[in-house]
């Protein structure tokens, strides 16, 4: 056999390379184990770290939203558990998706579309679960929680909502609906903006009232749970819990559940005998500025925007023309009529137009200054009143008077007592009408209520105050909330009771009717206000709001009111004063009068002989 190894030629071997190829080699070794003891001593933690934050999440635990209780701690606005039906999209196949849906729409009375919609609009993760539908009944729930092992992706939970209540504890957010408003779910479009401050797609935020204005106090903070996941993002189970959620701040608010319902009770009576479709009606402690009760009526039930109100109602509500989402006491300017007055008096007085004891002549008809003879404007009894001095012109209301002392005083010092933004080029007719709260003057009821409260006072503009301070979970106050001084008036103490005075004769001289007879503890004070507006009706006349504002001292001239009220009736065309009627029945039940003084604004009758 032939060897194979015949013939063969060996190669010199290289020393150099050899050394070279081990250097190399060396050099790779050290290398990989520096990087390996970098990733796995030096760095090891911080991999370690990333690791597990690959595997587990923070998980926001919402807090408890505070409560919200009256003066008297009633619970108002509180948490209710409530069922919510979320799907998870991962979970839910594209081929039983249809199915699926069909089933919780009728289970839950929704339309498909609205929950495909719903489920369409998500943009987070297809594990996260999406919400859509809230306020599930509880037997709805409860069949399609035995339905899950057949309902791929959905997961029935139960969540807090906000229940708003009357005074007597029962679900009714009629009573306080404008005053506590309600919450609503975080929008697509808002949430940019929100989640750096902590917002979650599906939180809820306050939208009106109080639950809007105080929503950081009510909001509280928020905790976080450590969760583990699977590698496509499911989450597991809890590690463990980061930070304890802190529960939101309760508040009280200064209204008293019972006052607000006497309130809404004499002012339903009001509207329905004048058959009258807007009306307000708010009592003040015009020592502090506490809204004691602030009815807006028509009213609307915000539970139903607590608990997802549906296309249907939210389209009768904005479909409603007398606008009952609107708040009327403070969203909408009126006229103030001859309430108006108190403001002009004071301007005059102080202006040195007139002096609390100078007789003014009153007209049937005042001549304008400067304009065509003829050209004038009546008395409300198109007679005059003869020569009056300020107490009794604002007693009897002269309109004649008022528009003497506008004219003399001129809009700029006028809109100056008025703490409003003077108008340049009026022209005198304007300025005379303006004396008498007509034409350019337009305010909403609250501020009409705070200038007269200001007033009784001595002269302290308050700011009103709606919450009364923060309370424990049982509704008794912590941390009072103090009253806040706006400004005095810069008038002299003289005026201001010359006008208290006459406010005072306002009622004893029979221009507001029998309101003089109510056996009250104090010496009742006010004023009148009819406000023209709007076009002309086919018997030439012009519609009209009525007002009516009191305060009860202790003595005529006193400034030691603690109770004011106004009332306010949108286009009460009838021939009395409706508002001054709901006042009266308000201070009838308010006091517990045996007396029923009422008059029916359509034809003066005492309604007891009705």
């Amino acid at each position: 056999m032939a060897d194979l190894n015949d013939g063969r030629v060996d190669l010199r071997r290289s020393p150099a390379r050899f050394v070279a190829f081990s250097v190399i080699a060396a050099l790779l070794l050290v290398v990989l184990g520096g990087r390996l003891f970098q990733l796995q001593v030096v760095n090891g933690e911080e991999y370690a770290r990333r690791a597990a934050a690959d595997r587990t999440v923070e998980v926001p635990i919402p807090a408890p939203r505070g409560l919200v209780f009256d003066r008297a701690g009633r619970p108002v606005a509180v948490n209710t558990p409530s069922w919510t039906v979320n799907v998870r999209p991962a979970d839910l196949p594209a081929n039983d998706r249809t199915r699926v849906l069909a089933r919780i729409g009728r289970l839950t009375e929704t339309s498909i579309s609205v929950l495909r919609g719903r489920l369409d609009a998500f943009r987070g993760s297809p594990f996260d679960l999406v919400p859509i539908v809230r306020g599930v009944p509880r037997e709805a729930a409860l069949i399609l929680g035995e339905e899950a092992a057949v309902l791929p992706g959905v997961v029935v939970e139960v969540e807090p909502i906000r229940a708003y209540l009357d005074e007597t504890g029962a679900v009714d957010g009629h009573l306080l609906a404008h005053i506590v408003g309600y919450t609503g779910p975080v929008s697509r479009d808002e949430l940019p903006r929100l989640q750096p401050e902590g917002y979650l797609r599906d939180d809820v935020i306050g939208r009106t009232g109080i639950e809007a204005s105080f929503e950081d106090e009510l909001r509280g903070t928020y905790g976080a749970h450590l969760v583990e996941r699977d590698a496509s993002g499911r989450q597991l189970k809890v590690i463990e819990t980061l930070r304890e959620p802190e529960p939101g701040t309760n508040l009280a608010l200064t209204i008293d559940a019972d006052v607000q319902r006497l309130a809404a009770q004499a002012l339903t009576w009001g509207m329905e005998v004048a058959d009258v479709s807007q009306g307000v009606t708010i009592v003040m402690n015009p020592q502090t500025g506490e809204i004691l009760a602030m009815v807006s009526l028509p009213a609307y039930d915000n539970n139903k925007f607590a608990r997802g109100i549906s296309a249907d109602d939210f389209n009768i509500y904005l479909g409603d023309v007398d606008r009952p989402l609107r708040n009327h006491a403070i969203a909408d300017i009126y006229p103030p009529g001859s309430t108006y007055k108190l403001v002009t008096g004071i301007a005059a007085l102080e202006e040195g137009v007139t002096t609390s004891s100078r007789l003014w002549p009153t007209y049937g008809c005042y001549q304008i200054p400067g304009a065509p003879e003829g050209e004038c404007l009546y008395d409300w009894n198109r007679q005059g009143f003869g020569p009056l001095a300020m107490v009794d012109a604002f007693a009897k209301s002269s309109d004649t008077f008022f528009y003497q002392m506008a004219v003399h005083t001129g809009i700029d010092p006028l809109a100056e007592w008025a703490r409003q933004q003077g108008r340049s080029g009026v022209f005198t007719g304007e300025l005379a009408q303006a004396g008498i709260g007509q034409n350019v003057i337009a305010v909403t009821p609250l501020q009409v209520l705070n200038a007269y409260a200001a007033v009784a006072n001595g002269g302290r503009l308050m700011e009103p105050m709606i919450v009364r301070g923060e309370t424990d979970s049982a509704g008794q106050v912590t941390r009072p909330y103090e009253p806040t001084l706006l400004h005095e008036i810069d008038a002299d103490p003289g005026t201001l009771q010359t006008m208290r005075i006459g406010a005072r004769e306002v009622i004893t001289s029979g221009h507001a009717y029998n309101i003089r007879d109510l056996d009250l503890p104090g010496a009742l004070s006010g004023k009148t206000g009819t406000a023209e507006f709007g076009e002309l009706t086919e018997e030439g006349t012009l519609p009209f709001h009525s007002w009516f504002v009191a305060y009860l001292p202790s003595a005529a001239g006193a400034t030691d009111a603690e109770l004011a009220v106004l009332s306010f009736n949108y286009s009460a065309v009838v021939p009395g004063n409706v508002s001054a009627e709901v006042v009266k029945y308000f201070l009838q039940l308010y006091y517990d009068l045996d007396q029923d003084l009422r008059l029916d604004p359509n034809d003066f009758s005492l309604v007891t002989a009705n």
